[in-house]
């Protein structure tokens, strides 16, 4: 009798000690966690950029969404905004002639033609076609902008995530596939290029991308071996750092250093002065009508011209040698200035306005 009440005794005193430290995991895990969420963000050493060539005239690049075939086509649904040529479309160089032109008219420099790959239609007819209108209208004694590759890492977080991991030599040779593709279709002679050598601009890592300096080391390589010349390799500012997913983020220990950043979003949240020599302006932004994932009904009011021109004169206040317009022709997020359906060319007139003093500015950048 008394060994059975012991027995009992002991097995309460057991499970009493067990609910308490069971309590006590979890008043420790809740504090931690609230502790990690009021843990002020870490302070971010100033961008690891090259100072930029003060040799180098002045630069307005614009993102070009090539992707469309109207009326039938890819990308023909929900749209926010409307081209002004309802059969736009990657198929027809005339359509790119005419998006020339007027690239030409607003006084932009640089095309960055948007590039997916075999994950879009468009990519390498598009550029085929690009790169055909360019020639013609340099033949008929016109002055097209410059392209250069716009690499959308939104392609990449289509990949599966084993795929996005570029410290794995094979998913490096995958990424840079991509760009070889890109140059070996465009002529060396429609090359945009800096300081002699031709411009690589890169979207944002926010896909569960893992990386560090070796990627973009193996990139510039890859390059010259096939080209005989560096990339000048442009990122978005998420590329700061050494980043790895599985263990803990982004390194600020080990900046990525790369030859420019820039920060996206500026057709949503506006000009900021991020500390980098690349200014991004855009004209406003509505998602409203948009589904699916990472939509949430983002807005930014184009204030009939003056959400722009506040965008510029922050730009033109850094004295930036480049700026990035966001975006050309993004119809889907209503981010174009291209002529459209709801504008006009009052965009185009704006850019091209700004874009005359800018060029104008006298020195350097500091």
């Amino acid at each position: 009798m008394e060994r059975g009440t012991t027995r009992r005794n002991r097995w309460r005193r057991w499970i009493i000690i067990g609910g308490v430290l069971v309590v006590a995991f979890f008043v420790l895990w809740g504090v931690s966690a609230s502790a990690k969420r009021s843990r002020p963000p870490v302070a971010l050493p100033p961008f690891a950029e090259a100072t930029p060539d003060s040799s180098q005239p002045r630069q307005a690049y614009t993102y070009f969404y090539y992707w469309y075939d109207l009326p039938d086509g890819p990308h023909n649904g929900a749209l926010t905004d409307r081209p002004a040529e309802p059969n736009a479309s990657y198929r027809n160089a005339d359509w790119f002639k005419k998006q020339f032109a007027d690239m030409t008219d607003a006084g932009i420099d640089v095309a960055l033609a948007v590039y997916w790959g075999d994950a879009e239609p468009s990519s390498d007819v598009g550029l085929a076609n690009m790169s055909r209108a360019a020639a013609a209208m340099s033949a008929e004694g016109g002055d097209p902008p410059q392209i250069a590759m716009f690499l959308d890492t939104g392609l990449i977080g289509r990949w599966p995530k084993g795929q996005r991991d570029f410290t794995n030599p094979d998913n490096q040779r995958r990424f840079y596939s991509l760009i070889n593709t890109f140059y070996s279709i465009l002529p060396r002679d429609q090359w945009a290029m800096v300081s002699g050598r031709p411009a690589l601009w890169m979207w944002a890592s926010w896909f569960e991308i893992s990386f560090d300096q070796e990627l973009f080391d193996y990139v510039s390589r890859r390059f010259e071996e096939d080209f005989g010349v560096r990339p000048y390799i442009v990122a978005e500012a998420s590329w700061r750092f050494a980043t790895d997913v599985g263990d803990g983020g982004l390194d600020p220990s080990r900046p990525i250093h790369l030859d420019g950043f820039y920060a996206w979003g500026a057709s949503l949240t506006g000009f900021r002065d991020i500390g980098s020599s690349i200014a991004a302006v855009g004209p406003g932004y509505d998602e409203r009508e948009l589904d699916g994932p990472g939509r949430s009904g983002r807005f930014a009011d184009r204030e009939n011209g003056r959400f722009y021109e506040r965008n510029f004169e922050g730009a033109l206040n850094t004295g930036a040698r480049t700026i990035v317009i966001e975006t050309w022709n993004e119809f889907h997020e209503a981010s174009d200035i291209a002529d459209s359906d709801e504008f006009g060319r009052q965009y185009i007139a704006i850019t091209r306005r700004y874009l005359d003093r800018f060029k104008a500015m006298p020195g350097a950048s500091p």
